[in-house]
């Protein structure tokens, strides 16, 4: 080793654990690619079962795994001081360590590391919110049944709460401290190291005796499994084997060269996309709440082109039920103030007023106030909703980039996997749909005798339910005309 320089240096590095291969690019394009086809094929039936099946259990294992990182949050030694070389600003060394720490003689240790996974699982998991909400408001195709919405809930709650744990997850990475990686200043390091698995005797007593103790016995430096001595590799993660971590030293042109500066434009770009989302989520919460109140709208449809072509008649409804009201008021309040005036009274000039403050004024201006509430809560929804959910996927898609390089090529078999599983399954639930066609006659016959034996049963159990409930007390099927 050269004696004329530092026994060794230190350098900022990143610990990660790589996205995995289920998270990696192909996968989610697939996700979002299935999200699409969901809806434009929503009124086909089966091909949106199948579509819509596929995506929203690979988005239910990325809930799961969100549930998981926020029950299990990576435990942190307590920070420890280490005495490092002074290393002069102006050194030579810059070239071999981009990310070189200089001009002081002490940084603080705490092993820790990032978990990439948790960027996939927010894009997966908000994404499939933003997409299967919007779904139960707009689609009456699939939500037609009282089965079907009862699934719709139970998967938006479940998209919801591990929306909620991946945000609470990607807002704690933002505080994971800073590592650094100890060097011969003669090795650089790779530009990524993994990890090998952490030896309890590489750790002596304290940080500062170890890295010492280490850099000034060849043979404990021999026993190392890299160049450098990073101890971010005594940290773990419940769902990683120790050697899926890495150290990874990003160089000066690289956007993780300063990991900090990084990480605060991810933070400030949030701000303006979480703003977003909460934007979107209370048009559509509002949306269901009107869905399902027993309120009377002049709304004639849910759907935007329904809305467009009936706009002339929705503006003559409201226009003509503020006249009405108006002209009962003004009715009502003439025949006041002739009552007045035979008693001899003076009108006064509130009394030209009075018909637009009236009861069955104010009624009816707050009817329309919420039927148009109601009306520019839709239009903006369905317009808000689309550009919500290409935002947060591009945000996204920029935050993973900057993570790093995929763990897996597309062409590899962990990748295509999932496209090829899809493709099955559609070939599958075809040959299912298709089934009557190409049955015979003796098994067109078992199938007959079968529904009638469950149209039996059904309508069985019909009678039994109406026997069993008051007419009066029945539910109308559909309430309010905004659904």
């Amino acid at each position: 080793m050269n004696s004329s320089g530092p026994l060794f240096v230190a350098q900022e590095a990143l610990c990660i654990y790589e996205i995995s291969t289920i998270y990696n690019s192909c996968p989610r394009y697939l996700f979002y690619a299935l999200l699409v086809a969901s809806c434009v094929t929503r009124w086909t039936g089966w091909l949106a079962d199948v579509f819509l099946g596929a995506a929203a259990t690979y988005a239910g294992t990325a809930a799961i795994e969100a549930f998981i990182l926020v029950a299990s949050p990576q435990k942190r030694q307590d920070p420890a001081p280490v005495t490092i070389p002074l290393v002069p600003d102006n050194t030579t060394l810059w070239n071999d360590f981009p990310q070189l720490v200089t001009q002081t003689t002490q940084v603080m240790v705490q092993p820790a590391s990032l978990e990439l996974d948790g960027d996939a699982v927010l894009a997966i998991v908000v994404t499939g919110y933003l997409v299967f909400l919007p779904l139960q408001c707009w689609s009456r195709v699939l939500t037609h049944e009282r089965a079907r919405n009862i699934l719709f809930y139970l998967w938006n709650i479940v998209m919801l709460a591990g929306s909620i744990c991946a945000l609470i997850y990607a807002a704690s990475k933002s505080k994971t401290p800073t590592q650094y990686m100890f060097c011969y200043p003669d090795l650089p390091p790779f530009d990524q190291s993994y990890s090998d698995g952490w030896q309890s005797s590489w750790r002596t007593s304290t940080w500062n005796n170890s890295v010492w103790e280490t850099f000034s016995n060849m043979t404990r430096w021999g026993q190392l499994g890299d160049i450098c001595f990073n101890p971010c590799y005594n940290s773990s993660q419940i769902l990683r084997q120790s050697t899926s971590l890495q150290s990874w030293v990003a160089s000066k042109d690289s956007e993780l060269a300063d990991p900090h500066h990084f990480w605060n434009k991810v933070v400030y770009s949030r701000r303006y996309i979480y703003s977003l989302i909460i934007l979107c989520l209370i048009l559509n919460f509002v949306h269901l709440i009107f869905k399902f109140l027993p309120y009377r709208s002049r709304i004639p449809s849910a759907q935007i082109v329904v809305i467009w072509r009936e706009r002339k008649e929705i503006w003559k409804n409201f226009k003509g039920e503020l006249t009405s009201a108006r002209a009962r008021a003004t009715e009502k309040d003439t025949r006041y103030r002739e009552a007045k005036s035979a008693t001899g009274a003076t009108a006064s000039q509130w009394s030209r007023a009075r018909p637009f403050f009236s009861t069955i004024f104010i009624k009816a201006f707050l009817r329309v106030l919420a039927d148009f509430a109601i009306l520019f809560g839709l239009v903006f929804s369905m317009i808000i909703s689309p550009f919500t959910i290409i935002a947060f996927v591009t945000w996204a898609e920029w935050t993973i980039y900057n993570d790093g390089p995929s763990q897996e090529n597309p062409q590899q078999v962990g990748q295509w996997a999932y496209l090829v599983s899809i493709g099955l399954l559609l070939i599958s639930a075809t040959i299912l749909t298709l089934k009557y066609r190409i049955a015979t006659t003796s098994e067109l016959d078992g199938e007959i005798q079968k529904l009638r034996k469950d149209l039996a049963r059904l309508e069985e159990r019909r009678e039994a339910r109406s026997r069993s409930r008051p007419a009066s007390l029945a539910a109308p099927e559909n309430i309010g005309d905004s659904s």
